[in-house]
């Protein structure tokens, strides 16, 4: 995440939770004033992880509701700063033998990769099992194997989110569609911005 970024999730973050974060970032300043370089990497990845925690767990917030049966286990938050950058919030949900993975990335590499196979037609329409689908007002794709009752559903929110839902052992790509759509998109988007 570059510092850009950083400043506006911490001007974004309540006035209580800024305060660990900004005497990180303050600690992290005097100790490079005095030359201090262990002592200032250590508060800036504290003030880093602090960021990324409370971040994490309000894009948490957005992933679907488990319903009509489905039981969903507590949202994982993991920092991507050793593959490119960025976070990952993660779902599993299950009802009897099938299950359900769903998937927020933000500033992530895979962003621009998914962007790019969504903007291409041939991935999007060229497998019998692929077919583009609308989540709310966003364009996504499907792609479902009823042999092995499998699938995935996969848009991208702007430039830099990344939402996907991947099922197993579900009887249509239906019951993807129907996950994806229970993404609160404007508050992701209220969260990341433009």
């Amino acid at each position: 995440m570059c510092g850009g970024a950083l400043a506006v999730v911490v001007a974004a973050t309540p006035v209580w939770a800024a305060d660990t974060v900004q005497a990180q970032i303050d600690a992290a300043r005097a100790a490079y004033q005095k030359n201090d370089l262990p002592r200032t990497a250590q508060a800036l990845e504290a003030a880093m992880a602090e960021v990324l925690d409370r971040l994490g767990k309000a894009l948490a917030e957005t992933m679907p509701p488990a319903t009509g049966g489905w039981q969903a286990e507590a949202p994982e938050i993991q920092g991507l700063g050793q593959v490119g950058g960025g976070v990952a919030v993660t779902r599993a949900y299950g009802k009897g033998e099938s299950s359900l993975n769903v998937s927020l990335f933000l500033d992530s590499s895979a962003v621009a990769d998914a962007a790019s196979q969504l903007a291409n037609s041939d991935a999007a329409g060229g497998a019998s099992n692929t077919r583009r689908v609308k989540v709310g007002n966003e364009d996504a794709v499907l792609r479902f194997d009823a042999a092995n009752a499998s699938g995935e559903v996969t848009m991208v929110l702007g430039t830099r989110v990344l939402l996907s839902v991947e099922g197993d052992n579900i009887a249509s790509g239906d019951i993807l569609v129907e996950a994806a759509k229970g993404w609160n998109l404007a508050r992701i988007r209220q969260i990341v911005g433009p």
